[in-house]
């Protein structure tokens, strides 16, 4: 079988939305789409809805861990190779809203990687749409989860937060990743990476996820399967090859690739990349990279 270690999707979240039950999903990921990959090790971030206030947020985040936990669906630490593993992810940490006691009680809930940043301006620093810092809280917080082991993730984040946490990652020991985000290279959306960002998360055994938002994959939006090919080529370019891994944004995105409807179709994708790049290659962009990323580096 397949395996498979994907860095992002937003499925917990809409099953708390819909009520659903993960054995029955009807969204992009369920127990059944995604029986077809051994071992499988998700990453599955909350968002913190920009529509609400950041303790509404806080709120809704608690309230869908809840549901989460009434599901029977556990978070663990993926040390070994488990066959399904479920990894609890912050997106946007606006959430904490200037309390690090809600840090400590989402680490206590299973929270292992936290995206910093989703749009504008927060307590933590500056989105993709903006040209801000970290604050004097977000450096605090980048800090708190070096000590931890939560992982910290830079897709959305400003270029002024990425370079800043890059410099703080030398001293701290950390190795940020960039969990859902392509090439700025190949596709010129701000929310995508800059060559001299994704050299950077190269140098410090970091991680990147190739998100497959069809916004992300191409500029006119008219992504098909193979538009994917075009971003792990620029980045092998650019010596990623210990690096790349998958955030599919799966149930974050109203659209997919052509060639992708869901989870289930990621083998399609799997065959392509072995076809261009060899099995082993395949092997580690699907899992290993991220496998042993998270062997190395989550507590």
């Amino acid at each position: 079988m397949i395996p498979l270690f994907d860095l992002h999707c937003d499925t917990l979240l809409e099953l708390f939305k819909q009520g659903d039950d993960s054995s029955l999903s009807h969204l992009h990921i369920s127990n059944e789409k995604s029986k077809c990959f051994s071992p499988y090790i998700q990453v599955t971030a909350i968002w913190a809805d920009n529509r609400l206030t950041d303790d509404l947020a806080y709120d809704e985040i608690c309230k869908c861990l809840e549901h989460a936990r009434h599901i029977g669906i556990k978070f663990c630490l993926c040390h070994s190779l488990s066959s399904r593993c479920f990894i609890l992810g912050i997106e946007d940490a606006r959430v904490l809203n200037s309390d690090i006691n809600r840090l400590y009680s989402l680490y206590n809930k299973g929270l292992r990687v936290l995206t910093l940043n989703w749009r504008g301006q927060s307590c933590i620093g500056g989105g993709w749409d903006t040209d801000s810092p970290l604050t004097d809280f977000g450096r605090e917080i980048v800090k708190e989860c070096a000590r931890l082991g939560i992982i910290i993730d830079l897709s959305h984040s400003s270029e002024k937060v990425q370079d800043e946490v890059f410099q703080m990652s030398v001293e701290l020991g950390i190795a940020p990743i960039y969990s859902h985000s392509n090439s700025y290279t190949v596709c010129t959306h701000k929310r995508n990476i800059s060559d001299e960002h994704f050299t950077m998360a190269v140098r410090c055994n970091g991680l990147v996820g190739i998100n497959l938002c069809p916004k992300f994959l191409e500029n006119d939006g008219s992504a098909d399967i193979y538009s994917v090919l075009n971003h792990i080529d620029h980045f092998l370019f650019l010596g990623g090859e210990s690096t790349l891994a998958l955030g599919c944004d799966f149930d974050g995105t109203s659209s997919l690739p052509a060639g992708i409807s869901d989870i289930s179709d990621l083998p399609r994708l799997y065959e392509i990349i072995a076809k261009k790049y060899g099995d082993r290659f395949a092997n580690d962009i699907f899992f290993y990279n991220a496998f042993n990323f998270w062997s190395k580096n989550s507590k």
